[in-house]
């Protein structure tokens, strides 16, 4: 009942709210670096600092590695009243997979996503946002392997999948809108046309998927987003919130 009653009131006070202009938001001119990674033997980097830049490791044969593709993101809309925008594919993401040494893959590395900002068509500056990834060298000839599937069979089909996740880092920067600081979380990626929070890798060929970003509160960024109910009200009093918040046209501060 005090559910329901909160919803109501929220839904209220939205019909008594004005009509608040949407933001839109630009990303161009994006370079890429890989850095700081996490074990592995051989790593060299190629390409950073750049729109196409790779990571690689590995002894015993060819190297398995990373490859980013920045690629053209279209204008995002920040919507007042959720202080989101939609989800959108940032960049395009290779693993290049291929069986090598034992104990001579990494475990995690970053990538700097270095872009200039353009807030509703005027420049803000440059920020880097951080994402971290997460990389799980599997046995290849375990049986069942680690996605749960048996070996030999789809993604399996070469020997057991390895699995990547990528995170926003919070030593990422931000851009301010108002007094409102701004960043482009990452929400996993498209493979093949379908969202995932993970991507699990064939062995011994090239895997591409999209990464797909949103635009989100800087405090919000990395969040797992609530479900069901909770989320509905929790969008409620946002509305709210973000109504009572009176941005101002005026240039504001980027933070790298």
């Amino acid at each position: 009942m005090r559910l329901a009653t909160a919803l109501a009131a929220a839904a209220l006070g939205f019909a008594a709210l004005p009509a608040m202009a949407s933001t839109t938001i630009d990303f161009t001119n994006i370079r890429a670096t890989w850095f700081d990674t996490v074990g592995g033997a051989a790593v060299n980097f190629t390409g950073n600092g750049t729109g196409t830049a790779e990571v690689r490791w590995g002894t015993g044969g060819s190297q398995s590695g990373y490859r980013f593709e920045a690629i053209g993101i279209p204008t995002l809309v920040v919507d007042p009243l959720t202080d989101t925008s939609a989800v959108t594919s940032i960049g395009r993401f290779t693993h290049l997979n291929f069986p090598i040494s034992a104990g001579t893959a990494i475990s995690a590395v970053k990538l700097r996503f270095t872009t200039d900002v353009l807030v509703n068509g005027l420049p803000f500056g440059t920020v880097d946002f951080i994402y971290a990834f997460d990389h799980f060298e599997t046995p290849n000839g375990a049986n069942p392997c680690a996605d749960g599937n048996p070996n030999g069979t789809p993604p399996n089909q070469n020997g057991c999948a390895d699995r990547v996740a990528v995170n926003f880092n919070q030593a990422s920067g931000f851009f301010t809108i108002g007094t409102v600081d701004y960043a482009l979380d990452v929400r996993g990626f498209l493979i093949g046309g379908s969202p995932a929070s993970q991507f699990w890798t064939v062995e011994n060929a090239s895997n591409e998927a999209f990464i797909r970003g949103q635009v989100v509160l800087r405090d919000n960024a990395g969040v797992i987003p609530e479900p069901g109910t909770w989320a509905m009200l929790i969008a409620g009093f946002g509305m709210i919130g973000a109504a009572a918040r009176r941005r101002t046209a005026a240039p504001a501060r980027v933070s790298a």
